[in-house]
């Protein structure tokens, strides 16, 4: 009985696509679509991603994707996840004998200049006198000039005309808001591991697999597509500030989403 693979790619020759027809229908790369006809399983990002394009390549081959995620559960073999390797610190180097002493003595030596910084400082501060504040006396006032003032009754000034005061035009708080949400800011959040490519204002700005409590943020002026989501229940979307409605299930790939002002 011909595996998985096998019936994969007879399906897709019966339908007469090349590997690159297939990658613009699937959304899917085209070494991953040879790493499935292959069986190569360890070349694709993990079990997850796995079952989830061989469900979407067979459903788009009119295969019946069921029976085939039953054909590569029964071959499936678990996958050796890669062993991070630690680069071991070498200890801390013994320091020479004579470098205790010369450390003793480069501290006396900044210390003693630090005091005589300070002494000098101190010194050109004392030599500064401050001088003294100079007090002029008033003029003296003839007692008649005071006798005068005091019977010259006030005189009485009308108020001078104050200006009516200017109101500055407010802005409209609505103006603002618009201004400042010009364009689109997206933020991915993923809680699961997730393989994604995403274009922005058509150019492809981000592609490849995130792990779990990674959040990527982008930037457009017109719209952003997910092209291709490989776990749609491991990603979050909020748009402007607005969380977005889930993409879809656990190891659900979901393709050409379009993220617009």
């Amino acid at each position: 009985m011909a595996g998985e693979g096998q019936i994969l790619r007879n399906a897709r020759v019966d339908k007469g696509w090349s590997l690159t027809q297939a990658e613009e229908v699937t959304k899917i790369r085209i070494r991953y679509l040879e790493a499935l006809e292959e069986e190569e399983y360890r070349i694709l990002p993990g079990s997850t991603y796995t079952k989830g394009f061989i469900r979407t390549y067979a459903k788009h081959l009119g295969l019946n994707s069921d029976e085939v995620l039953a054909l590569y559960k029964a071959s499936e073999q678990p996958i050796e996840e890669p062993i991070a390797i630690e680069k071991t610190l070498s200890g801390p180097k013994k320091m020479p004998p004579w470098v205790k002493p010369a450390l003793v003595a480069l501290t006396g030596v900044v210390a003693l200049c630090v005091v005589i910084v300070i002494a000098n400082l101190s010194n050109q501060q004392g030599a500064n006198v401050t001088p003294q504040d100079i007090t002029t006396p008033l003029p003296t006032i003839p007692q008649e000039e005071i006798v005068q003032q005091q019977q010259t009754p006030p005189s009485t000034q009308t108020p001078p005309n104050t200006p009516d005061p200017i109101e500055t035009p407010t802005q409209d708080p609505q103006n603002v808001i618009a201004q400042e949400t010009e364009g689109l800011v997206v933020q991915l959040i993923f809680s699961q591991p997730c393989w994604i490519r995403v274009n922005v204002d058509g150019q492809l700005a981000l592609e490849g697999t995130f792990t779990k409590g990674v959040t990527k943020e982008l930037k457009a002026k017109e719209q952003i597509e997910l092209v291709s989501v490989g776990n749609a229940g491991g990603l979050s979307v909020i748009l402007n500030g607005q969380t977005w409605p889930s993409l879809g299930a656990e190891g659900q790939v979901v393709n050409n989403i379009i993220l617009k002002k």
